[in-house]
């Protein structure tokens, strides 16, 4: 995917304030990926993840997320886009982006960089700052 098409998809699914399956079915179609091809990609039904498109089923947790995510993508190109929709599932399920919880349970030292954040910034204007050392 070029980089002018995930920055415009990205945009229109922020714009419009998609869910994530909403997002799912914009970018799988956007990219001109078929409902069956993702489906035997994910080893489901097209229904399953038809499903997950209308809003009927939640978004998968993450080892099925991640396969998803690369049947849409097909490669790690778009990964503003990708961690998006990473986020748009957490949010859904009402859990950490499975894509960094894994890296959080094993930093002990980040967890409480963050509890101090918590305690201390509840602006959020520290992890600007944060931001901004790590690039």
């Amino acid at each position: 995917m070029k980089a002018e098409q995930t920055t415009a998809i990205l945009n229109k699914i922020k714009e419009e304030n998609y869910s994530f399956g909403k997002s799912l079915r914009y970018v799988r179609k956007s990219k001109g990926v078929t409902l069956r091809s993702v489906a035997h990609a994910v080893n489901k039904t097209s229904t399953y993840i038809s499903d997950i498109e209308r809003g009927n089923n939640k978004a998968p947790e993450t080892g099925l997320l991640e396969k998803l995510l690369d049947a849409v993508f097909l490669d790690e190109s778009a990964a503003e886009l990708r961690n998006y929709l990473y986020d748009l599932a957490a949010e859904e399920r009402k859990e950490v982006a499975g894509d960094i919880a894994e890296y959080i349970r094993k930093q002990e030292k980040l967890r409480t960089v963050i509890r101090l954040a918590k305690k201390k910034d509840e602006s959020g204007e520290i992890w600007k700052e944060c931001i901004k050392m790590l690039q």
